[in-house]
């Protein structure tokens, strides 16, 4: 019976937490040499209108649909290596049995 009450006590914290994982994919080894503010970057879902160098492919995933969320994130990843934007941002949202949000884009830096 405690074995069972544990069990379910475990579940329902995992199921209440949520699950989040966050990719980087470096592009260039010529990173900027310090970190960005990341309420600074900006966000297009196009090309940037400024000429621009791609740093990294990043993406966030996430059990649930909070995309102000999964956007800050992606910024945070992006300002740890010195991004300025990120570019090509695209959104998608799955729905079953645990519904995931994912976003990712295209950190680049300003020349």
């Amino acid at each position: 019976m405690v074995i069972l009450g544990r069990a379910s006590l475990l579940l329902f914290i995992l199921f209440s937490v949520g699950c989040t994982s966050t990719t980087r994919a470096l592009l260039t080894t010529n990173l900027p040499a310090r970190q960005t503010n990341y309420k600074k970057i900006a966000i297009y879902f196009q090309e940037s209108p400024r000429k621009s160098r791609p740093l990294a492919l990043l993406a966030v995933a996430r059990d649930g649909e909070n995309a102000t969320w999964a956007m800050e994130v992606l910024k945070q990843e992006a300002a740890e290596i010195g991004a300025d934007a990120i570019v090509h941002v695209e959104m998608n949202y799955s729905t079953g049995t645990f519904a995931t949000l994912r976003v990712q884009g295209l950190a680049v830096k300003y020349e």
